[in-house]
């Protein structure tokens, strides 16, 4: 059994490693959209009648991570049913792909979670972001929009990109060696190209 278990200790330490680059060295991409979103919240700021055009901008963004909520979550039910379902059971290597499920389980509840926590920051942009330009409040709150900004872009990042790894954990649980290869190598070029 632990033979064939090291693709899924390496995969999972292929995610870890990539979040904990991600989290001490932020990707250029990363904090280039970071302060895209902060110039866009003072350039709002010191414009007025920009308050419906700030509160719309806002709006999608909270809708794209609800979207990514409800896939992880359609998808988490889905798992949890193939899981407790007949199907593994007739499956040559059971115990491994149980342990490659339960891996995905992992990562798409953790998505869920930190997409409801940018839902949630967004949220908390958003009524900085509608309250009238010239009026005091809005200076008094401008600071906790734009920590909120800062979270939501973070948190929706780390969302999608838990999201993207399930990917590869469940290909290395159906072809191990050439599932790891194949599927980390990729995502890793792929995840690449966009912190750019």
């Amino acid at each position: 059994m632990y033979a064939q278990i090291w693709p899924l200790v390496l995969t999972i330490a292929m995610v870890a490693g990539y979040f904990l680059k991600q989290f001490f060295w932020p990707a250029p991409a990363t904090r280039k959209h970071e302060q895209l979103r902060l110039d866009w919240l003072q350039s709002l700021t010191t414009t007025a009648q920009t308050e419906v055009l700030g509160v719309q901008t806002i709006r999608n963004s909270l809708m794209s991570c609800t979207m990514t909520a409800t896939t992880a979550t359609l998808a988490f039910m889905g798992g949890v049913t193939l899981l407790h379902g007949d199907g593994l059971a007739q499956v040559e290597r059971q115990h491994i792909l149980y342990w490659h499920a339960l891996a995905v389980l992992l990562l798409l509840g953790l998505a869920f979670i930190t997409s409801m926590l940018a839902a949630r920051q967004w949220h908390h942009a958003g009524f900085v972001v509608g309250m009238p330009v010239a009026s005091p409040q809005r200076q008094q709150w401008l600071e906790v929009g734009q920590t909120s900004l800062r979270r939501a872009g973070r948190y929706y990042a780390a969302s999608v990109r838990l999201m993207m790894w399930c990917v590869p954990m469940l290909l290395v649980g159906l072809f191990p060696v050439v599932g790891l290869v194949s599927a980390g190598l990729l995502l890793v070029l792929l995840l690449l190209g966009i912190d750019r």
